[in-house]
């Protein structure tokens, strides 16, 4: 009858649409997305690395070897196992980067001597060694303390990541010791919301953000993964006379 024949219409237009649906996302390549692990708690995905910050570094030698030699050279095993920090971890992109990327090496120049071709010191009229400006292979090739201070400025007292930065600008205190040693960070927020750090005026470059955030450690501290370097800001930038 005819009821029936409407029934078997709307099941036949029903599996057409999902077959359709199917094979449309199978045509554009977008895969029928996977389930994960939620923790309802958080209300995200489980964001923990179940691990410290050095172990973190260690674990990624591939992206870290950089800086896990700075660490090592400074003596600052311990202090990447802390609790209650934050952690801007740079890879070796932001140490090795040249032009207009301004990695670390190739903007923080060392004096060393310059060798002929026999690798012998060549030496000025008065006999005096000659030395070049040259970017270093490694956070070794600096001073211990220029080094740990590097290091400190990049934690953060106190634990930030998305769910409690703010949307303006915000200075916060690094481990570092000078008075000047705050980092500037917020959450952009636009279509793809991130945090931004060190986003004012003068530093080398703005509009830096994380190329992996919202790790936590298994002492809930947070990691974020970045490709550049922080630099300080100055006195003025921050009121101080």
């Amino acid at each position: 009858n005819l009821k029936e024949m409407k029934i078997k219409g709307l099941k036949w237009i029903v599996t057409m649409s999902i077959t359709l649906t199917l094979t449309g996302c199978e045509f554009f390549g977008l895969d029928m997305q996977e389930s994960y692990e939620y923790d309802y708690k958080a209300g995200i995905p489980d964001n923990n690395v179940h691990m410290n910050a050095w172990d973190f570094i260690q674990s990624r030698l591939d992206i870290f070897s950089l800086l896990k030699d700075a660490v090592k050279y400074a003596d600052m095993e311990e202090t990447f196992q802390s609790e209650d920090c934050t952690y801007l971890l740079p890879t070796n992109t932001a140490f090795t980067a040249t032009g207009n990327s301004l990695g670390y090496f190739d903007t923080h120049k060392v004096k060393v001597e310059s060798l002929d071709e026999e690798g012998n010191p060549i030496r000025d009229e008065e006999g005096n060694i000659v030395y070049v400006d040259e970017a270093p292979i490694s956070m070794t090739m600096y001073p211990k303390e220029q080094v740990k201070e590097f290091l400190l400025y990049h934690i953060v007292k106190g634990k930030y990541t998305f769910t409690n930065l703010p949307a303006e600008p915000t200075w916060f205190e690094t481990f570092a010791p000078a008075d000047t040693a705050k980092i500037n960070m917020y959450v952009y927020k636009d279509r793809n919301p991130n945090i931004t750090f060190n986003n004012f005026e003068g530093h080398y470059k703005n509009d830096i953000k994380p190329r992996s955030s919202n790790l936590q450690t298994a002492r809930g501290s947070y990691i974020h993964v970045i490709d550049s370097w922080m630099d300080r800001p100055t006195k003025k930038i921050l009121g101080i006379k």
